[in-house]
């Protein structure tokens, strides 16, 4: 990684989790920062602002990537610290968060963004915390969902600090508040330390339904089975901590939701995927199906893929990562009564190279800091699908699942039910924290690092 942001990180915890990445003081943003002067408290009305980005733009070095394949830098210079992006439906136009709360609506054909939201206000916006995940409403361009971290009392958002979780649906009138509704007594979610917060959103087949994900809370320093605080006032008999996972709180922490009708008095919720750690990004596999793969960051060992292809599958986290057993968390005699795990869809070590490209003298990442094939750590931060819609991609690239890592700085490629990954891009600038198919059935990402939106074409 770049040498201005090394020198921030701490090595034990760059393995721990993406939350590690987003703790650097270099980046962090003062809590509630208000980043527009036109933001309206409490209800994210904005008046009308725009920006230009920098031109389209061919970064120099390329990064390697298959032959015919470019990345090009789509928005630069105008966002501050981008985390997610979701299309229109003819995705001619591109809606991108910011970690700290404002939501910009962008144009794909001129370099020009409007500020669509701005939730500066309400967002807590510190370690993992933040605006993290974002989709448009596929049935509907002017209404967009938003997912970021909430305090629960006021005051800063310093330090371990007792959060929660918002859904919200964000329209040209403001926001309206969904889950917890506005003025709900209870919350969905509960985080005390900074990492493994809220995640991501994806849309199901029928354009309606809604997937929510979050972590599990814990800490990432230590082993937590509760015993490090009762924060979240969840009950003092143990295990809680890493282990409301596994559903025994009142909060969903690290599972994924299915919200049916999300906003409307006939709205449904249920847990379709337990015992993940910190399921930050996941997709859809495109089609008529609810198949989910999911990112579930590890801690100091493993990195998965987990794939969702029934309701109800437990993950095994955090007596389960990876392959197998997690030793610290079974010697807490707590896992006894987990079982019917499903294990990962694929899994990569810490201590290992991705695939055997890597290990031949090509790996991915930046100079080392402590040697060992996953350099700087090993964070799983983006995934996503392509969906067969591009004129120009090749058949192995056109119809595909990539994920990416962070810190490793590469993007890999695998055709599930094939779990076998092949490099796809190596020797990135920054790093990916959402992947998407977007205009053409290109591939785009969001680089968190250098703060841009790119785009990779094929001719």
């Amino acid at each position: 990684m770049p040498r201005y942001i090394v020198k921030w990180l701490n090595q034990s915890h760059v393995i721990a989790a993406l939350a590690v990445l987003l703790t650097i003081p270099f980046f962090a943003n003062v809590a509630h920062a208000d980043s527009s002067a036109a933001a309206a408290v409490g209800n994210a009305l904005v008046a009308a602002q725009s920006v230009t980005c920098q031109p389209t733009s061919t970064p120099r070095p390329q990064p390697t990537l298959p032959k015919g394949f470019t990345e090009q830098v789509l928005y630069s210079g105008c966002l501050t610290q981008p985390t997610a992006i979701s299309f229109n439906s003819d995705r001619t136009r591109v809606f991108v968060a910011e970690k700290g709360g404002r939501v910009w609506n962008c144009d794909l054909a001129s370099p020009n963004c409007t500020l669509f939201a701005d939730l500066s206000s309400e967002v807590c916006n510190q370690g993992d915390r933040g605006l993290l995940g974002l989709a448009v409403d596929p049935q509907n361009d002017a209404n967009v969902y938003a997912l970021y971290s909430a305090p629960r009392a006021t005051g800063t958002c310093s330090g371990n600090f007792l959060t929660g979780g918002q859904l919200s649906l964000l329209t040209a009138s403001g926001e309206t508040k969904i889950l917890p509704p506005a003025g709900a007594t209870s919350q969905t979610w509960c985080f005390f330390y900074q990492s493994h917060s809220i995640g991501g959103l994806v849309f199901g087949s029928d354009n309606k339904t809604l997937y929510v994900s979050a972590g599990d809370g814990a800490s990432f320093d230590q082993v937590d089975y509760g015993q490090l605080d009762n924060a979240c006032g969840d009950g003092t008999n143990l295990p809680q901590g890493a282990f409301r996972s596994q559903g025994v709180s009142p909060y969903s922490d690290g599972v994924i939701l299915r919200i049916t009708d999300p906003g409307t008095g006939t709205q449904s919720i249920a847990v379709v995927a337990s015992g993940l750690r910190n399921p930050f990004r996941f997709v859809r596999l495109p089609g008529l199906t609810d198949e989910l793969y999911v990112g579930n960051v590890g801690w100091n060992a493993w990195e998965a893929i987990d794939h969702v292809s029934v309701a109800g599958q437990n993950f095994g986290w955090p007596c389960y990562e990876g392959p197998g057993p997690q030793p610290d968390y079974q010697s807490t005699n707590y896992c006894g009564s987990v079982g019917g795990v499903t294990a990962p869809f694929f899994a990569y070590a810490h201590q290992s190279y991705v695939t055997t490209d890597d290990r031949k003298g090509r790996t991915c990442g930046a100079r080392p800091i402590g040697g060992g094939p996953d350099k700087n750590g090993s964070v799983i931060s983006a995934i996503g699908f392509t969906d067969g819609t591009s004129t120009t991609y090749p058949a192995p690239y056109n119809e595909a699942l990539y994920f990416g890592d962070l810190l490793r700085q590469c993007i890999w490629t695998m055709q599930p039910p094939d779990n076998t990954p092949q490099p796809f891009e190596k020797g990135l600038q920054g790093g990916p924290v959402d992947l998407k198919v977007g205009q053409n059935g290109d591939l785009f990402y969001v680089d968190f690092v250098t703060s841009t939106v790119r785009r990779i074409i094929h001719k």
